[in-house]
């Protein structure tokens, strides 16, 4: 369970000692009003109620914690025992002493506890992070060859590159040796240290796209061509299943606004103002290749579709072959069929190379083609 040091000292001890003290009158006044046996009662009473606070936080990380803590803890034990005998004793005065004493030493204890929960943390952020950035160093490192091999200057690239590194190596180093503040304060330092190297390598990938302009824009092009396609058949086919297909069909008419513009731009030679269009509209872009891809996941779960397509045909060729004998001409519905098998056969090659976007193309031409084969059994049947 998470917890703040202060707010706990402060609902604690704030039950400790009556508000008369809180509002800073002296011992001498507050002993007029009350007497050493009763406030030393209630200070021990309050004393245990700490006690056994501090202990189940103490206990399940007890052999984890450092020396200087188990040493604090147990100086708060031994005062909170002695302060108990003097008590039963009858020397209020001592056990009122040894009480706050102890209040003190357990203080310290919960400061030191929360200090090592802290480091905890941020020792767990940090991993999730380094995990992070060490795919990210991979990629600039990547970058940085390509753009030497490009003629692309990368000096001030690798600087950063250098600097971020060093950064997140202080870091670790830091938590490594428990220090808490000096690894936030270089954590603050690191980050700060990787957006510049992300600001170095935005010009870098941008100088190499210009170069490769005309690459780029031609494959934009392709690949964006055929995903308007396959686009249009998902949306057509989830509208028919009573779908709400408005967002996706208002992106895939801004998706097709952008395709003509970088078209248009590319007839012209003009590759870098291409290449502007498709940076300018990036973010539409892929939200319009999101918005397709969860409406083609609501409208087709693709391993029932094959399967349901498998069924028709087998009962399908057994419905034409009855026909055949019956002396109907079935060589139109036999081609047909042919296709369908032929379609379904390149869908599920598709999905087994990860092309999902093909596949559904496919099965879509089976599903056109069994819909016009079943169409002719029922009309002769």
């Amino acid at each position: 369970m998470k917890f703040s040091a202060l707010g706990i000292i402060l609902v604690l001890i704030g039950g400790l000692i009556p508000i008369s003290i809180a509002q800073n009158q002296s011992n001498g006044q507050y002993l007029e009003e009350q007497s050493n046996e009763s406030m030393a009662g209630e200070l021990i009473a309050q004393l245990t109620k700490l006690s056994e606070f501090v202990e189940s936080r103490i206990r399940p990380i007890k052999n984890e914690l450092p020396q200087n803590t188990l040493e604090d803890y147990k100086k708060a034990e031994d005062l909170k025992e002695k302060a108990s005998l003097e008590y039963q004793n009858g020397e209020y005065q001592n056990a009122i002493q040894d009480a706050l004493l102890a209040m003190k030493y357990y203080k310290e204890v919960l400061r030191k506890l929360k200090e090592t929960e802290s480091t905890e943390m941020l020792r767990e952020q940090m991993n999730v992070e380094a995990e992070r950035v060490i795919a990210y160093f991979s990629y600039v490192e990547k970058v940085i060859k390509v753009a030497e091999k490009e003629g692309v200057n990368t000096d001030r690239l690798i600087k950063a590159y250098k600097e971020t590194k060093d950064a997140y190596r202080a870091v670790v180093e830091a938590l490594k040796a428990k220090k808490i503040e000096d690894a936030k304060r270089n954590m603050e330092i690191a980050r700060m240290k990787r957006a510049e190297l992300n600001r170095e390598l935005e010009k870098v990938l941008r100088e190499l796209a210009s170069r490769n302009a005309e690459r780029i824009v031609n494959s934009f092009l392709v690949k964006t061509k055929q995903s308007i396609a396959v686009a249009e058949v998902i949306v057509e086919n989830a509208k028919t299943r009573g779908m709400n297909v408005e967002e996706a069909e208002q992106g895939l008419e801004r998706i097709k606004n952008i395709y003509i513009k970088v078209e248009s731009l590319a007839k012209e030679g003009k590759w870098i103002e291409a290449l502007g269009v498709i940076r300018e509209n990036s973010h539409q872009i892929q939200k319009f290749f999101r918005t397709i891809e969860r409406v083609r996941r609501e409208s087709m779960n693709i391993k029932e579709t094959l399967e349901e397509l498998r069924e028709r045909i087998k009962k399908d060729t057994t419905a034409i072959a009855i026909l055949k004998k019956k002396g109907i001409n079935t060589a139109r519905a036999e081609v047909q069929l042919k296709g369908a098998v032929n379609e379904l056969s390149v869908a599920i090659i598709s999905l087994k190379r990860n092309d999902i976007s093909n596949a559904i193309v496919h099965i879509q031409r089976a599903e056109r083609l069994l819909a016009e084969v079943e169409e002719f059994i029922r009309a002769n049947s």
